[in-house]
């Protein structure tokens, strides 16, 4: 029985890779995958604070990990698959936004620092990515909802940005956290706690 799931998984990964390279590389979907990754990763890059770059990168790195492991779990699973990859044979870059989702989220984390404000904006950032961007993605064929609600993409994600805030905040963590957020978010701190 092994021996036999050992043989139809190495069929099923050359018929993946013959997809991949005669029908799916250099498509406009492909394309369009590394457009969007790209530019929201540059604007990460772009953007993120130097004086709390090694925090950031704790936080896009900690997005990366959780979601791919749900992203693959997902598909294990049946519950979504993608149309169309960036590299096709490997599964943490099949997802069409795997560098874009940890971009937004790691950015989220660093301009929302205080928690209130941090969980308004995540529920935000979830809601466009799960009923616009997801949408928008399915309308180009590139990802597929097979036992999957855009409501179930929208819960999930907000469960990962709690744990990326969470996680990062615990690997980080000092007594005087509020020193790495901008002076701008340091003043609009202050005045919440004022309250």
């Amino acid at each position: 029985m092994l021996t036999e799931i050992e043989e139809l998984s190495k069929k099923l990964h050359q018929l993946e890779m013959d997809w991949w390279i005669h029908h799916d590389l250099f498509t406009f979907q492909w394309w369009f995958i590394v457009v969007v990754n790209l530019l929201f990763f540059l604007a990460f890059l772009f953007l993120v604070d130097r004086g709390r770059a090694l925090r950031m990168t704790v936080a896009f790195l900690l997005s990366f990990i959780i979601l791919g492991t749900f992203d693959q779990t997902g598909q294990f699973f049946g519950l979504w698959s993608y149309e169309h990859e960036f590299i096709g044979f490997t599964e943490n870059y099949n997802a069409v936004d795997f560098l874009a989702v940890p971009s937004i989220f790691a950015l989220t984390y660093q301009m929302f620092t205080p928690w209130r404000i941090f969980l308004v904006a995540s529920l935000l950032v979830c809601l466009l990515n799960a009923y616009i961007a997801e949408p928008i993605f399915v309308a180009l064929g590139i990802y597929k909802l097979d036992n999957w609600s855009y409501t179930g993409s929208f819960v999930l994600l907000f469960i990962v940005t709690l744990l990326v805030k969470s996680l990062t905040d615990l690997i980080g963590s000092d007594k005087n956290t509020e020193d790495y957020r901008p002076k701008s978010q340091r003043t609009f701190g202050n005045k919440e706690k004022a309250r």
